[in-house]
């Protein structure tokens, strides 16, 4: 069945005024795979698992567009994830990865609501993996480097000649308390920032900066742990990418450094660094993936020395058409004895046992994008 004929069965319920002037377009990824995750933990630390979203995290959206004449187009995109081995929403909420509505012109577009931030996007151009498979920039990003999604926000993208600008502000819409450990910080959970990425020809280069200031909104929420005083995280970052034609490599750096009242990661140390390199081969008409990214921790709160990670992942991509793949990656993490970092496949992690332990996985699956 066409996009467009399962758009308006799934717009049905919409205004008819409103939707028939409207271009509205029901998308998605179907991602699942076998896998076997050993957490290298004491106990029972190896299994066989049934997983959604080792490539690419399982999702179905609606967007649309209506010209509004004159070169202005009014813009929205509702997008929920799901879990392929369940048939469960994603846990985070419905509509939890994009709902925003806005305006586009030749200026770009601006959009208000929930949407990634100009860090993550950034990052992601210079992830030789895409975010996707074992070993990918996940493995920083979501252990405290970079926050991924803000909600509440006011966010930009314009493309001039090659170069892609990100801008975004995020307000946690918290009113100045007057009494606890809030008194005097209104800006509590606010966040803030910029990406410059320029592609042209077989080049990428990818710069970002942005800040995001704690709370009870951020506090232990996957992004960051943080004293609840409102001190704030800054996550900057660069890369470049070049493409031989053949062959690929990619590179990048990213730190989050924390104020003295917030800590980053698990391990809450106040600052995380990470340094990657990445490389693609094709193959045939499927292409070897593989990438080795380090992580360290500055001044754990658990008074633990120097905790350090190398996360090493390979793949291989073989398309059956254009919009579908099978897979298989294998990954792992080495960690020194006072660290205890996962390894990440997109929607799913490899998570380390014990601190020293080295998690690992293998999976095979398929992707189909519709």
């Amino acid at each position: 069945m066409k996009k467009t004929l399962l758009a308006v069965a799934v717009a049905a319920a919409l205004p008819a005024a409103a939707f028939a002037q409207t271009n509205v377009t029901l998308y998605g990824i179907a991602d699942a795979g076998v896998g076997f995750v050993d957490t290298d933990g004491p106990g029972a630390d190896a299994a066989m698992v049934v997983e959604s979203g080792y490539q690419s995290t399982s999702r179905f959206g609606i967007r649309g567009t209506e010209d509004l004449g004159s070169g202005l187009k009014a813009t929205f995109n509702l997008e929920a994830g799901v879990k392929f081995d369940t048939g469960a929403s994603d846990a985070a909420g419905f509509w939890q990865r994009r709902a925003v509505v806005g305006l586009a012109g030749g200026f770009g577009e601006v959009r208000f609501g929930r949407d990634y931030t100009p860090g993550f996007s950034a990052m992601g151009t210079t992830d030789v993996m895409g975010y996707g498979l074992l070993g990918n920039w996940l493995t920083y990003t979501a252990q405290g480097g970079i926050s991924t999604r803000v909600s509440n926000g006011v966010h930009y993208t314009g493309t001039f000649s090659g170069l892609t600008i990100r801008a975004m502000y995020a307000t946690g819409e918290t009113n100045d308390a007057s009494s606890g450990a809030m008194a005097g910080d209104k800006d509590i959970d606010d966040a803030f920032g910029i990406s410059a990425v320029y592609a042209g020809g077989p080049l990428t280069i990818q710069g970002y900066y942005q800040e995001v200031n704690g709370g009870p909104l951020n506090a232990g929420g996957g992004i960051f742990n943080s004293s609840g005083t409102g001190d704030s995280v800054k996550q900057m970052g660069i890369g470049a990418g070049y493409n031989f034609g053949a062959f690929r490599v990619t590179v990048a750096y990213g730190i989050a450094d924390a104020d003295s009242g917030a800590t980053v990661t698990t391990m809450a140390g106040d600052k995380l660094q990470a340094l990657g390199l990445g490389a693609g081969l094709k193959l045939g008409a499927g292409e070897l993936l593989a990438q080795v990214i380090q992580l360290k921790v500055d001044n754990p709160a658990n008074g633990l020395r120097d905790p350090k990670g190398t996360s090493f992942g390979i793949a291989y991509v073989h398309p059956l058409s254009k919009r579908t793949n099978l897979y298989a990656t294998y990954g792992m993490m080495r960690n020194n004895a006072n660290s205890q970092f996962a390894v990440l496949a997109s929607d799913n992690r490899a998570a380390a046992g014990a601190l020293g332990a080295d998690p690992q996985g293998v999976a095979i699956g398929i992707r189909h994008l519709f």
